[in-house]
């Protein structure tokens, strides 16, 4: 392992933790796994968990270090990172390169996550080696093609995070398109995948409800009964729900289901 070296406090878009250089090789640069639970807003012990429980995915001075019983973990505590007590509770004190961070987003699998870790694998882990780069480009040539690649980079990492959401199982056909159109546009500059066409006018249950005297409940109740929360007679669409800032699925309606539950109406009053 290589020498640690701690560097005091950094922030990239907002997110404050502590600059770390080395352990996987000089001047590299390593975040602490209690940095990461913060910064993902997770608890550290689940954290530390999940990384035991698929510890044999993670290569010790590759992607992980434990610096439990090391010198550096007093050097935590005598920079208030640490308290001896939290030390001596903790089995592990874990230490990341970019690839066990990698690793470990694998596990934690949300889009929240990914999204930090683009942020700080181009905003910290990068840091060092953008500004070697810097220093060996010298002629107006190199310099544009370091600016054009930059631009391809945050191009691509833009585009995947819409695939991203595109690829969620539950997301509506019609927002998929979009996301898969507009992913394209960005890398190749014009859509190569088209937008969908407009879908047809769609009613709330509410609406459909109030064109057939009924309550919304009731429509819900006679769609589900029936089979009618289809793509012959709706869509899906994610709705903020009313009782929290969640987004929820709801089936909202073509006009063609309107003389469908009138006759189930009828049918049910005979």
């Amino acid at each position: 392992m290589s020498k640690l070296v701690l560097k005091g406090l950094t922030e990239v878009e907002g997110m404050r933790f502590h600059d770390i250089e080395g352990g996987f090789g000089e001047g590299k640069k390593s975040m602490l796994v209690k940095d990461i639970a913060i910064i993902h807003d997770r608890d550290l012990f689940k954290i530390n968990e999940l990384i035991n429980k698929n510890r044999k995915r993670f290569k010790d001075y590759i992607d992980i270090v434990d610096l439990k019983g090391t010198e550096f973990a007093i050097l935590l505590k005598d920079n208030e990172i640490y308290t001896q007590n939290a030390i001596n509770a903790s089995s592990n004190i874990y230490l990341l390169s970019e690839r066990g961070y990698s690793k470990l987003l694998k596990i934690l699998e949300d889009d929240f996550a990914w999204e930090q870790y683009e942020k700080l694998v181009y905003g910290y882990f990068n840091m060092r080696k953008a500004i070697k780069e810097q220093k060996q480009v010298t002629s107006p040539e190199e310099k544009q093609k370091l600016a054009d690649a930059r631009i391809r980079n945050a191009k691509a990492r833009e585009a995947n995070i819409l695939l991203k959401i595109a690829n969620q199982a539950d997301l509506n056909k019609t927002y998929k398109q979009v996301l898969y159109s507009y992913a394209s546009a960005i890398i190749a500059d014009k859509p190569l995948i088209p937008l969908p066409e407009m879908p047809e006018e769609t009613l709330t249950a509410e609406e459909v409800g109030k064109q057939l005297g009924i309550t919304a409940n009731r429509v819900g109740r006679i769609a589900k009964a029936n089979n009618l929360k289809t793509e012959e007679y709706g869509e899906w669409f994610h709705d903020k729900s009313k009782y929290s800032n969640k987004e929820v699925p709801s089936f909202r309606y073509y006009e063609n289901v309107i003389p469908v539950i009138k006759n189930l109406l009828i049918q049910e009053a005979m």
